[in-house]
C-alpha cells in the first residue's frame, strides 16, 4: 500500500497590484489627486485681475471680497475666521480682512469659491 498525502490546496502568489487593500489605496490616491488637482488648476482662475495686481506689490496684508458658490455654514466660517478677519457679509459674498497673500491663493483653491477680489478702501 502506498501512502498519499492529504490533499492541500495550492494557493496562487499574488502581485501587489492584484490585492484588494493596494487597489482600494491606489483608489483612494487618484480621487485625493483629481480633488487637490482640480484645486491647484483652477484657484489662480478666481483670483481677480484687480487683486492681482494689488498681489504684486506684495503688500503684507489685503482686504478681500470672497464670493461662494452657496452662503457660507459653519464649517466655512471656520476657514476664513483663520484666513482673516471676518467683517461681514451680504448674500454670498464675504468680507475678509487682512488676510496673507498667501493665503489668498489658498482660499481660492477651495471648489465652494467663485471669485476672490479685492476689497475697496473704507
Amino acid at each position: 500500500m502506498s501512502y498519499a498525502p492529504p490533499h492541500q490546496p495550492k494557493f496562487k502568489k499574488r502581485r501587489w497590484h492584484q490585492r484588494r487593500d493596494a487597489r482600494f489605496l491606489i483608489v483612494v490616491g487618484v480621487v485625493l489627486s483629481l480633488f487637490y488637482g482640480y484645486g491647484f488648476i483652477t484657484g489662480p482662475s478666481r483670483i481677480t485681475p484687480r487683486l492681482l495686481t494689488a498681489l504684486q506689490a506684495e503688500p503684507d496684508r489685503v482686504n478681500i471680497l470672497v464670493t461662494s458658490k452657496f452662503p457660507p455654514e459653519q464649517f466655512h466660517l471656520g476657514i476664513y475666521q483663520e484666513l482673516g478677519s471676518m467683517r461681514g457679509s451680504e448674500g454670498n459674498t464675504l468680507l475678509l480682512h487682512r488676510v496673507k497673500p498667501v493665503n489668498v491663493r489658498t482660499l481660492s483653491r477651495y471648489y465652494w469659491i467663485e471669485t476672490v477680489d479685492l476689497a475697496k478702501p473704507e
